[in-house]
């Protein structure tokens, strides 16, 4: 029993001892860090989870982890400036990930107590909370109007809610298209063509990210209110118009469209051929818009309609 208390002893001297607290303290700079490189993720890559389940579990643990070293060395100098600087960077990725709330939430709470509970000065806590509570509902407010005036796609390079996850790849993997698909409710709805350099792309432990912000819009064209995408390989897909019969009222297919990578690195919207990597229409090519010319119909696929929510849009 006195060798068991002698220990604890040993153990509370240790964690009350203040160098081990400015010791532990230069673990909050790192915690600085990984919010600086979450921001960054957010405004470069577009993240897909892997496994969401364990990426949230480690990403909580995280936090967790890192909230109590921070809670246990409040009072080091290391720890006040770093509860001071972290909000800026969750307001840097309220932006770029606005509703993305299982990524924003952890490192928000954790950020906001350490910022309570730090040794801060009283006076500097209550100038940079009101800064950063006015900011962050500005923030807010202004993101919520350009959506709904839908703003956003004149300042933002693309819109992430119109994303679809039907990819094709170049024969090399090199290159994928991606679609950005507008919504529905759209008068005018029209479909981007994308082409992304997969070798800036990161695998991280349950997460791909893929980057977008430099991609090349290759064509944007007008959608038919009824459509559907077939992805046919991983370097292949067809697009589909479908229309009403006025004799019968049935549902029939006007038109047909095929979007393919060719072995010659070339992407193919519906005979017209751009060339990487700077992804321009050769000068002799007339650029076509969405007309009804039939392509062969190929066999087998991923289907996505388009009659109600655009295809496949996190």
């Amino acid at each position: 029993m006195a060798n068991v208390v002698k220990v604890l002893d040993t153990i509370v001297w240790f964690f009350r001892n203040k160098w081990t607290k400015i010791g532990f303290s230069a673990l909050s700079l790192g915690y600085g860090f990984f919010m600086l490189w979450l921001a960054w993720l957010t405004f470069s890559f577009y993240l897909v989870p892997t496994n969401p389940v364990s990426l949230f579990a480690l990403y909580l643990l995280i936090n967790v982890l890192f909230g109590a070293v921070m809670i246990y060395t409040r009072k080091e100098i290391a720890t006040q400036i770093t509860a001071c600087l972290l909000h800026p960077c969750i307001l840097i990725m309220l932006v770029f990930a606005f509703g993305e709330w299982f990524l924003l939430m952890p490192v928000f709470v954790t950020a906001t107590v350490v910022f309570f509970v730090a040794g801060t000065p009283e006076s500097l806590k209550t100038v940079l909370g009101t800064i950063y509570l006015i900011l962050f509902v500005l923030t807010t407010l202004g993101y919520l109007t350009l959506q709904t005036f839908a703003i956003t796609s004149y300042i933002f390079p693309v819109n992430l809610e119109l994303r679809s996850d039907i990819y094709i790849y170049s024969t090399d993997n090199s290159y994928r298209l991606v679609l950005y698909i507008d919504k529905e409710k759209k008068e005018h709805r029209t479909i981007a063509y994308h082409a992304e350099f997969t070798g800036d792309d990161m695998s991280l432990p349950f997460l791909n990210c893929e980057r977008y912000n430099n991609s090349t819009e290759i064509q944007r064209i007008r959608l038919p209110n009824d459509f559907e995408i077939e992805r046919v390989s991983d370097n292949k897909l067809i697009i589909r118009e479908y229309g009403i019969d006025p004799d019968s009222g049935i549902r029939i297919i006007e038109g047909e469209k095929l979007v393919e990578w060719t072995r010659e690195g070339r992407v193919r919207i519906d005979g017209t051929n751009f060339d990487a990597p700077d992804f321009k229409s050769p000068v002799q090519q007339q650029e076509d818009n969405f007309t009804s010319e039939t392509v062969p119909l190929l066999p087998g696929g991923d289907v996505t309609r388009g009659t109600t929510t655009p295809p496949n849009i996190p």
